[in-house]
């Protein structure tokens, strides 16, 4: 068992919150896959546009705006095990209930990425989606990927001791960080700087007659 336990100021609303949180995660990761498996059962027709329920086709937006909510969600419920693993003080059994709605967000997550959501355009202002065609080009090595960080989050789920389970969600950050640098879009932060055009501007004639 763990010795570790939570300061009750900092800990104890926010850890039943994310008890909450967790909860309703794991509520809708369950209709998530239990469509997913739905869909895949037996050999399935090519998806005619005008079919109900190949929401990749019908509803390509919708499709993109889930699976972003989804990662967003499994964002919120990987801090407090980031945060434990660098030293703060949490409560085991919420973070090992964290890892279990992660595994089965990771479960569900390759299974939002219909090739009709391939929709990244590199020179948009803001890309529709960040997930990279890269991951059509090779989907089962995406398929796969998934899969493992979907393990990796068991390992903390089934963590016993306080290095175990540090060390487990060690081991997820990784195969998070892995997937998006390969599949997910992240432009480089240029900061400004000043050019020759800045140094020659001529501001007198800008605010000239301005203090008359």
């Amino acid at each position: 068992m763990f010795t570790v336990q939570p300061e009750p100021k900092r800990f104890a609303g926010a850890a039943a919150g994310r008890r909450i949180c967790v909860g309703a995660a794991r509520g809708a990761v369950t209709i998530l896959l239990a469509m997913a498996a739905a869909s895949t059962a037996g050999a399935q027709p090519a998806a005619p546009d005008d079919a109900p329920g190949w929401t990749g086709t019908s509803d390509p937006d919708d499709v993109i705006a889930a699976r972003r909510g989804l990662m967003l969600e499994i964002e919120a419920q990987m801090r407090p095990i980031d945060s434990f693993g660098a030293g703060d003080d949490a409560d085991p059994e919420t973070l090992r209930a964290a890892a279990r709605a992660i595994a089965a967000m990771l479960a569900a997550t390759p299974h939002l990425f219909p090739p009709s959501t391939n929709r990244f355009d590199p020179d948009a202002e803001i890309p529709v989606t960040l997930a990279l065609p890269a991951i059509w080009q090779d989907f089962r090595a995406f398929y796969t990927l998934a899969s493992a960080a979907s393990d990796a989050a068991m390992r903390v789920a089934n963590a016993e001791s306080a290095a175990d389970l540090a060390a487990a969600g060690a081991a997820l950050r990784g195969t998070c960080d892995a997937c998006h640098g390969v599949y997910m879009y992240s432009e480089a932060y240029t900061p400004p700087s000043v050019s020759d055009e800045d140094l020659d501007f001529d501001f007198d004639s800008l605010f000239e007659g301005s203090l008359e």
